[in-house]
């Protein structure tokens, strides 16, 4: 079983808890009193010559614990006086070291727009993405159905999300090309085996032919590498374990 594969299926035993706790319905009330604003996530990194998605997250599958001093908040400040157009927040707990109390401390404290980084594998997890202050969120295509990915893109819109569909090859890219009005990100790390390859949102950038806001995820590590992204085409870059080292 692949570590993505785990976390799916720990995604889902986490889920039946958080049900049990808080239902949907009762997330439903509580919108519906709270009339929170539209997210503005895709407003903030589009038309730009060069915008930065900076990722906060304590620890990866991949890395380890990255952040040893971990503190979302001053993360976060620092990210907004350094430039960046947006931030994305990781929540899930347990490969990650993630919590949905980051993303809601957070939101109180900036005026960036905030991805919520998670395994998006349920609508319970859509709705609970708008009440913590989620301004857009993450649609892993090799994780849901194409009828998953449309449902979830319908309950987005419903709720004035935006959504970043994460793809990593040509496939998963043909199966979401049709939707006009998603935020198209290609991570450079294979979940599977976990390498990277930057070229792999160079490749699938030359690929595409929609006019869909393009994101070069993972492996990004200086100034050169964004340099190299932006001669291809690719503007928007999410960046995480070289700007929470402080190496990039």
């Amino acid at each position: 079983m692949s570590i993505l594969q785990k976390i799916v299926e720990n995604t889902e035993t986490n889920l039946a808890q958080k049900k049990a706790e808080l239902s949907l319905e009762q997330i439903k009330i509580a919108l519906d009193d709270l009339h929170l604003p539209r997210g503005r996530f895709k407003d903030n990194i589009s038309n730009k010559d060069e915008a930065i998605i900076a990722e906060i997250k304590k620890a990866s599958p991949s890395a380890g614990v990255i952040s040893e001093d971990f503190d979302p908040i001053k993360k976060a400040i620092e990210y907004e006086a350094f430039g960046a157009s947006a931030l994305s927040i990781l929540t899930e707990e347990d490969f990650f070291m993630g919590s949905v109390s980051y993303l809601k401390d957070v939101k109180k404290i900036t005026n960036l727009p905030i991805l919520r980084k998670d395994f998006m594998i349920d609508e319970y997890q859509i709705y609970e993405s708008k009440l913590i202050g989620a301004d857009c969120i993450l649609l892993i295509a090799s994780i849901l159905s194409d009828q998953q990915i449309k449902d979830f893109i319908n309950i987005s819109q419903q709720l004035e999300l935006d959504y970043l569909i994460e793809v990593h090859d040509e496939n998963e890219l043909h199966r979401v090309e049709h939707f006009e009005d998603a935020l198209i990100g290609v991570n450079n790390r294979n979940l599977k085996t976990f390498e990277v390859d930057l070229d792999n949102s160079v490749r699938l950038r030359n690929a595409f032919k929609q006019k869909n806001i393009f994101i070069a995820e993972s492996g990004i590590k200086s100034r050169e590498d964004i340099n190299y992204l932006k001669l291809n085409n690719i503007k928007v870059f999410l960046i995480g374990e070289s700007l929470m080292r402080g190496s990039f």
